[in-house]
């Protein structure tokens, strides 16, 4: 059963991580402007995630599967990089409290 839901939450998981890994090694035009930097407050923020936090990072999830093509803009839109979001859902991994609500958020059940 232990396995079963980790497999549950590593697949997704390593899906995100598989996109926004091959969305980070993509080459941008040199006219194109870079992100703005993550504020500390943000950054500070992230390190401990809260169930709001993982209920988020789900609907980010299901985004980001629907339009992947829109991944640096969606992750933008939050305050994000790849490497934090990336970051954000290992620590939601290891918290079940965390993760029932992120697999709540990405399934749409409430």
């Amino acid at each position: 059963m232990r396995t079963r839901r980790i497999r549950s939450l590593a697949l997704p998981a390593l899906a995100a991580g598989i996109v926004l890994f091959s969305f980070g090694c993509a080459q941008t035009p040199s006219t194109e402007k870079s992100a703005t930097p993550v504020t500390t407050s943000a950054a500070k923020s992230d390190t401990t995630p809260t169930v709001d936090k993982a209920r988020e990072a789900g609907k980010m999830v299901v985004a980001i599967e629907k339009e992947p093509k829109r991944l640096t803009e969606i992750l933008e839109a939050r305050g994000m990089t790849g490497e934090s979001f990336q970051d954000l859902l290992y620590k939601i991994a290891q918290d079940p409290e965390l993760t029932k609500a992120y697999e709540a958020a990405r399934t749409g059940s409430s």
